[in-house]
């Protein structure tokens, strides 16, 4: 049991090697969301890399130059539509509530995983009632 746990352990320092990586090719806040960041990842999972940055581009175009190792997934959002995302408890406002911070160019890493954190209790409540 107590390789499973070394080799997991290992596994989940080399995704988070991975998702630094590419965070460092960006300016803008970088979450590493997914199952690397909850703990619940599988040996084939993704590894999932969330970039806020002040992106001009339309979404398909705005990862055309960077450079992503295989088996890193980004998802690359503006400030706005991270902020919104998480003011209307959209789904990914659960990965950042759970996600680790990578890096915080823009300061705001704090204020999403609060309003994120926010609507994960809001569901908790809603479907959990007391």
């Amino acid at each position: 049991m107590e390789k499973v746990i070394k080799w997991r352990e290992e596994l989940r320092s080399r995704a988070i090697e991975l998702a630094r990586q590419v965070a460092g090719k960006v300016q803008g806040t970088v979450f590493l969301v997914g199952s690397y960041a909850r703990g619940d990842f599988m040996e084939d999972s993704d590894i999932d890399v969330l970039i806020i940055a002040q992106f001009t581009e339309p979404p398909h175009r705005r990862l055309m130059n960077l450079d992503v190792p295989p088996g890193v997934e980004v998802i690359a959002l503006t400030v706005n539509e991270a902020l919104n995302a998480v003011t209307k408890c959209y789904p990914i406002a659960q990965d950042i509530a759970l996600g680790i911070t990578l890096k915080d160019d823009l300061g705001i890493a704090e204020k999403l995983i609060s309003l994120a954190k926010a609507c994960t209790n809001q569901s908790i409540t809603t479907t959990n009632p007391t």
